[in-house]
């Protein structure tokens, strides 16, 4: 597996390899989720920023190589901290449980270490697929925040 930021020229792949995931989601009635975002301009800012990683599975080094889209991933740093925020995990819907995930965790656990980092903090959907995935990498549910949210129709 090769780890790398990503690139501009990925942007499609990356649009394409989330928007599979949305509809996998939605047809599991996760709604996290939407038309709204992520974007494409969500991702376009990070990679620009330098916060968006790829993992590749293949000798070309190409996210726009639909055989080698694995694992998509981006973290940013939170606040003055050292701690980071990671954003979205995305692992390609036909590659689900065959450690890809963990790996690319892992991954970029090192990777926020290398920087200076000390904790790295992110949402999760609240069942028993997503807490299994991370709590096995020694991830916890934290019970001194909640989250908060507001919705109206227009």
């Amino acid at each position: 597996m090769n780890y790398r930021l990503g690139r501009l020229e990925d942007l499609d792949a990356i649009c394409q390899m989330v928007d599979s995931a949305k509809d996998l989601m939605s047809s599991q009635g996760i709604e996290q989720w939407d038309e709204i975002y992520p974007a494409k301009e969500d991702f376009k800012g990070d990679i620009e920023k330098g916060t968006l990683y790829v993992a590749i599975d293949g000798a070309n080094n190409n996210a726009n190589d639909s055989s080698d889209r694995i694992v998509m991933g981006y973290y940013k740093q939170y606040d003055d901290l050292l701690a980071f925020f990671l954003e979205e995990i995305v692992i390609f819907t036909g590659n689900q449980g065959k450690g890809y995930g963990s790996e690319f965790l892992a991954e970029l656990e090192k990777r926020v270490r290398t920087n200076g980092g000390e904790h790295i903090e992110f949402l999760s959907v609240n069942d028993e697929h997503h807490m299994h995935f991370y709590g096995k990498a020694g991830y916890y549910a934290a019970d001194n925040l909640a989250l908060m949210g507001k919705h109206w129709e227009n």
